[in-house]
């Protein structure tokens, strides 16, 4: 009946605000995983992270339960005192360090020795040094899985310059006015997209950067201060986005003020979101970055492997991977893939390494999901 206390706790718990599937409560050896989600769970890109993730815990018989923070620092945190209420706690729990708000997590779990992974957003340096290191000083933290953001906040801007002077033909007789703008000042993702921009700043010193503002990862914003810049004469050529959302919300006040996205200013975002993709075919933005939604499925197969005692994440906890750039010109070979985001249809167990003893890393690559869809491959009984 373990099964059945842990729904019965989660209900009781949330008052009944949140929907918890059924499940067979028969089966009781199924591994109860809490993802405390910083975003929100019916939208944007943290609702990919959590569609992907709950994809891939179907096909390997975990039982999932998602707490959403609808982007709020104190609900997130309400969110973590819900999880940690749970009696009988879960088996694992899934955290990210969104506005730096990890650590208490991670503490609270390995106090409660509740094993924990970290998705997205990893401790940073200054973190670790102070509270400790997965698979060292903190035994229950057990492995973190995050992109490479340096990567694409450089490529971000790359885009731009190439795309202003592929405009030109090559011509280009000014720098370009550069509005970036950046999701917050405290969360590591967006940081690290920051250092990828001053990189490419300092390699394309045409992209004349005029302001940096911190637009918390909204459209709303993004919108706001993107027509504050030009209704007060802000020069603007080129604006670089920490994400699809804000691209979005700079493009709606940069067509209100009659310029034409994608000839008259160049704008750059990342999520692979579904708008994000639309305004890549419309050649409205040069690339959407991403591919790490799906990190919410590479987590569960991270925890999968674990769970089947591969050796690497014992000796290796802290993964990384790539995310990659859309662009007009491979568009056609990704939307096959990505066009109906039905992530059921991807066969999650082939990235496992339990699946590929041969390999010796993760691929966790767009390349490689083409070869995981359609498969005859069975899903676990409930």
């Amino acid at each position: 009946m373990k099964l059945v206390s842990w729904i019965a706790a989660l209900c009781a718990i949330l008052g009944g605000a949140m929907h918890v599937d059924a499940r067979d409560l028969n089966n009781v050896s199924e591994p109860r995983i809490a993802f405390i989600n910083p975003g929100y769970g019916d939208r944007g890109f943290w609702k990919d992270v959590r569609d992907t993730m709950q994809a891939a815990a179907d096909q390997f018989g975990f039982d999932l339960v998602v707490f959403d923070s609808d982007r709020d620092w104190k609900q997130m945190a309400e969110s973590a005192n819900r999880v940690f209420a749970i009696n009988p706690p879960p088996d694992y729990i899934i955290a990210v360090n969104e506005h730096q708000q990890g650590t208490r997590i991670v503490l609270e779990a390995q106090e409660r020795s509740i094993p924990v992974l970290m998705l997205l957003n990893d401790l940073t340096d200054e973190q670790k040094q102070r509270f400790g290191r997965p698979g060292r000083e903190l035994g229950f933290w057990i492995a973190t899985l995050v992109p490479d953001n340096e990567r694409a906040g450089f490529e971000i801007a790359q885009s731009l310059a190439i795309a202003a002077k592929d405009a030109h033909n090559g011509g280009l007789r000014k720098d370009l006015c550069l509005l970036s703008l950046a999701g917050d000042s405290m969360t590591p993702a967006s940081l690290q997209r920051l250092r990828g921009l001053d990189m490419a700043l300092e390699q394309y010193p045409l992209l004349r950067e005029q302001r940096r503002l911190v637009v918390n990862w909204s459209f709303e914003e993004a919108y706001r201060r993107t027509a504050e810049w030009l209704a007060t004469g802000g020069c603007l050529d080129a604006v670089w986005a920490a994400n699809d959302s804000i691209a979005l919300g700079a493009i709606k006040a940069i067509e209100e003020f009659g310029k034409v996205p994608g000839k008259d200013v160049f704008v750059g975002g990342l999520n692979w979101s579904a708008e994000g993709l639309e305004n890549v075919a419309s050649g409205k933005m040069t690339m959407t970055h991403g591919g790490h939604f799906l990190a919410g499925a590479w987590i569960m197969v991270l925890l999968k492997d674990y769970l089947e005692g591969i050796e690497k994440l014992t000796t290796n906890p802290e993964i990384s991977f790539g995310m990659q750039a859309i662009t007009r010109d491979n568009f056609e070979t990704y939307k096959q893939v990505l066009g109906d985001r039905d992530w059921n249809k991807i066969d999650f167990s082939q990235f496992s390494l339990v699946s590929n003893p041969e390999q010796r890393d993760y691929r966790f690559r767009i390349e490689e999901l083409n070869s995981a869809q359609e498969r005859d491959w069975p899903i676990p009984s409930r």
